[in-house]
């Protein structure tokens, strides 16, 4: 199908802008109705907020996201295979959303039968060019991103802004691709669900800074983590398989290491010793509460973390571009300094902390002094 050369610039600011917008419109309309039907996010030990908040934003996120890329009428096998699943996403956290909570094995069975879904539309991996092979490491893959950033929903403005600087550093590459060959690639649409999601997730984050007014809930982060990880697979990150795997990995390096480093430590100290233990656990151990053990507030947990994914995006972006082995190993090692970073605040604030086999501790104390921020 013939397309003028400033097709894709066009789609791509129509898509942006019109997800930001619908979403910041959308929002005010959706709290009134989410507090009007009581759907809210209590208190409880494992949260920090300090007052009750609509929880269900997602689904603004979502809507706003789906409209946006669905009007261009680009279309594509593997497109459709991720809204499909992005749908089915949706659908299993606004679930849990209105109910209060579903098991997390629901949550991963979910994840494994979308990534059948998946593979027929033709998004799966291809490192080892066997299916046997590629289609378990595609499910290892999208059940332990979607499972990360579901976890980073910890924080006002956490998730949505990781979001956005993920899906950012994703629509880069694609614009990127664009610039080279000044016509349509096979990144074109990649890049156009990529913007999306930063428009949507730009509008959620006017309601959801600290304080925040509305939360995402599972609609928002379950969905948002699956289509996140089912771009990861598609994206054309470089001839060499080793680096191809690296790359997604970098980008997605704040979620993923935070999830692997609190599971391994949960093990260590004997919080969690069973499969199903490891999936419904859930405690105030994740980054972002570890900085708030040294002092950090809110915000400036955030941000930090912000800065921090930012970094390790664009490392991301630069092994992508490498010409040489001297400059991937350059992106490698300011990717590697960057996370040694946050594996020293992280060690230091349990360290300082005092953990003895809990969590949860000094929790209440940690929330009367972030009451009063």
């Amino acid at each position: 199908m013939f397309r003028q050369p400033d097709y894709w610039p066009k789609t791509y600011l129509l898509v942006g802008v019109s997800s930001f917008l619908i979403a910041a419109l959308a929002m005010p309309v959706a709290i009134y109705v989410l507090r009007r039907f009581g759907v809210v996010d209590r208190l409880a030990a494992n949260k920090i907020h300090t007052r009750p908040v609509p929880r269900g934003g997602g689904v603004v996120i979502f809507g706003a996201f789906m409209v946006s890329v669905l009007v261009p009428g680009y279309r594509s096998d593997e497109m459709n295979g991720i809204l499909v699943g992005a749908s089915i996403c949706l659908v299993v956290g606004l679930l849990d959303d209105l109910s209060g909570g579903i098991a997390g094995v629901w949550k991963l069975l979910t994840l494994l039968a979308l990534t059948l879904v998946l593979s027929e539309f033709g998004v799966c991996l291809n490192v080892f060019e066997n299916a046997f092979l590629d289609v378990p490491l595609t499910m290892l893959w999208i059940v332990g991103v979607t499972s990360a950033f579901n976890g980073t929903d910890n924080m006002d403005g956490l998730a949505s802004g990781i979001a956005v600087i993920v899906a950012g550093m994703f629509f880069t590459i694609a614009l990127q691709a664009y610039l080279v060959t000044g016509t349509e690639t096979s990144l074109s649409w990649f890049g156009m669900l990529s913007i999306g999601l930063v428009g949507a997730n730009l509008g959620f984050l006017i309601y959801n800074v600290h304080p925040a007014r509305v939360f995402m809930g599972d609609s928002g982060s379950f969905f948002l983590g699956f289509t996140l990880a089912a771009l990861g697979v598609l994206g054309e990150w470089s001839d060499i398989k080793i680096i191809s795997c690296i790359i997604p990995i970098i980008i997605l390096g704040v979620p993923l290491f935070d999830f692997a480093y609190i599971i391994i430590t949960r093990i260590w100290r004997g919080e969690t010793r069973t499969v199903r233990e490891i999936i419904d656990h859930c405690a105030m151990d994740h980054l972002s509460h570890r900085l708030l053990w040294i002092g950090f507030s809110q915000r400036q947990a955030v941000l930090l973390i912000y800065l921090v994914c930012l970094a390790l995006g664009i490392s991301g972006v630069l092994l992508r571009n490498s010409h040489s082995m001297v400059d991937a190993a350059l992106a490698l090692l300011q990717g590697l300094a960057t996370v040694t970073i946050v594996v020293i605040l992280m060690v230091a604030a349990e360290h300082r902390h005092g953990m003895r086999g809990t969590a949860n501790g000094r929790h209440h104390e940690e929330k009367r002094r972030i009451t009063r921020e």
